[in-house]
């Protein structure tokens, strides 16, 4: 988006082009599809934007948690495994924890930590660190 000159003989153009960029930008946020899983009988559907990361469920092998950018926690009958092939827009970032790479704050490589924009944070493995940098410098 750009400012408007008043002497500028196209204003009515710009301001349309204007106008139809940041139309485009909230129509792109609205439209993103939620994460969507079964709980028994119940289809249940997490906006996308809320997700902050997947960590196993060390008590459960077969299930793992959801935590959210409000801090909410909720198990889920999958594991990450399984949730990695529901939904191909987490990253493993180590064994136990899929992180949604919109909600990182930053990574910092030294420690190994993934910071999110709510304070929360969880560990990168020394194979997944790499790739990962990449991917969060490109968003």
């Amino acid at each position: 988006m750009d400012f408007i000159v008043k002497k500028h003989d196209n204003v009515l153009t710009e301001l349309r082009k204007d106008i139809h960029h940041i139309s485009g930008q909230i129509q792109s946020n609205e439209t993103e599809l939620p994460f969507v899983y079964k709980d028994y009988s119940n289809t249940i559907k997490v906006a996308f934007k809320n997700i902050n990361y997947f960590e196993s469920n060390s008590g459960n092998s077969h299930s793992s948690i959801l935590n959210t950018v409000n801090k909410q926690k909720r198990q889920l009958n999958y594991n990450l495994r399984d949730i990695e092939k529901m939904d191909n827009r987490f990253f493993r970032a180590h064994r136990s924890y899929l992180v949604n790479l919109r909600q990182i704050d930053y990574v910092d490589p030294r420690k190994r930590i993934v910071y999110f924009h709510n304070g929360e944070e969880c560990s990168v493995s020394k194979l997944h660190i790499r790739h990962l940098l990449k991917l969060v410098n490109t968003i």
